[in-house]
């Protein structure tokens, strides 16, 4: 008579909630080194085998952790030329204080792990897609300059949104608006 293998027990919502809730927290606050599945154990208050039946190990956990937060971004449709720009910055910032953390913006400028910088400059990549891809039909359509470079017009985007918040400056709606008198000079036809 062989054994049956037991059945896995059923995952519950509210303990993977407390693991990411626990890992954002402490990627936002000592950046993605601090990050470990001790570390999320002991701030979540989930045992470090539950954590492990979940995750393999500390990169799947980031892994997981990031990408359920940036999923719940979507460009929105719509919007005016001028108001997608604005959506961008608000979301950059939104961003980096809500999710990521300013320690883990200064982690990846230093590249202090590697797997890391690349897991989020890949979520980078994807949240700023739709942005890139409506610039560029606005271009072709003309209504924005067509000889703007999409890539350079997010890197200054995004760029302008680091530097304010690593000199300790607000990101506010006056702040964007100024972001947008600055630029939008260059975008417009």
């Amino acid at each position: 008579m062989t054994e049956a293998t037991p059945a896995r027990p059923p995952r519950h919502p509210d303990v993977d909630a407390r693991i990411f809730e626990a890992a954002l927290h402490i990627l936002r606050g000592r950046g993605p080194l601090a990050v470990s599945i001790e570390s999320v154990a002991a701030a979540s208050g989930v045992a470090k085998t539950t954590i492990y039946r979940r995750f393999e190990n500390r990169e799947s956990l980031l892994t997981a952790a990031i990408s359920t937060a940036a999923t719940s971004v979507s460009f929105p449709e719509g919007l005016t030329a001028k108001d997608s720009l604005r959506w961008v910055l608000r979301h950059a910032s939104d961003t980096i204080e809500n999710v990521v953390g300013r320690g883990t913006v200064a982690a990846i400028i230093m590249n202090e792990d590697p797997q890391f910088t690349q897991l989020l400059l890949g979520m980078i990549r994807g949240s700023t897609k739709a942005l890139r891809d409506d610039l560029r039909e606005r271009a072709i359509a003309g209504e924005i300059n067509r000889d703007v470079d999409i890539e350079l017009a997010m890197s200054i985007l995004l760029g302008v949104v680091v530097a304010e918040l690593i000199r300790g400056r607000a990101t506010d709606e006056a702040w964007v608006d100024s972001v947008l008198t600055l630029l939008w000079p260059a975008f417009s036809v």
